[in-house]
């Protein structure tokens, strides 16, 4: 009886395990800020890779971070390249597709820490004169790898780095739209 537990158990753990990794499953992230700014203003710092610094969350956790942007910056086909020095990452975002003052995609190319492909897509809309940024974020996965995540609370870091990027942004935003209404 004790060997048939045993078998069963191993057999169910076994069955369960090689399912998750059969799917593919993603890690997303939903962030929503709304910034006392025109939206014109909002889209203009969102895909201008060249001021990303002055918003990125990266920075204030990795302030000797270097990056360099190619392409044409705030066109389709403009990258941004990282290299983490404390944080040891490495990686570039490329702008993927724009919706002039209603989308932006991004698509990421992590090489360190860790390989792996990200997107970002931005949704803009104005409410009562403020603009609305909805950030999503993606990173696919296979159902292995979505366990290990959710077991180290990488879902619940990333969603943390998100929101600092957001507040950061909405700072600079609503800064510069004082500023220019002066």
């Amino acid at each position: 009886m004790k060997h048939l537990f045993t078998f069963l158990f191993v057999f169910t753990l076994t069955l369960v395990t090689f399912s998750s990794l059969a799917q593919n499953k993603n890690i997303a992230v939903q962030t929503t800020q709304t910034i006392n700014a025109p939206v014109e203003e909002v889209y203009d710092l969102l895909r201008s890779f060249e001021r990303f610094p002055e918003w990125s969350p990266f920075v204030v956790t990795d302030p000797e971070q270097k990056n360099q942007v190619t392409g044409t910056d705030g066109d389709v086909g403009a990258v941004f390249h990282w290299e983490g020095v404390a944080e040891k990452s490495l990686g570039t975002q490329t702008l993927s597709e724009l919706k002039t003052n209603r989308y932006l995609l991004m698509n990421c190319d992590i090489q360190k820490p860790q390989k792996s492909k990200g997107v970002f897509e931005y949704t803009l809309s104005e409410e009562n004169g403020q603009t609305v940024v909805v950030q999503n974020f993606s990173i696919p996965c296979n159902g292995f790898q979505k366990f290990m995540m959710n077991l180290f609370g990488v879902q619940k870091h990333i969603s943390e780095i998100n929101t600092l990027g957001m507040d950061r942004l909405k700072a600079l935003a609503e800064k510069e739209s004082a500023l220019s209404q002066k």
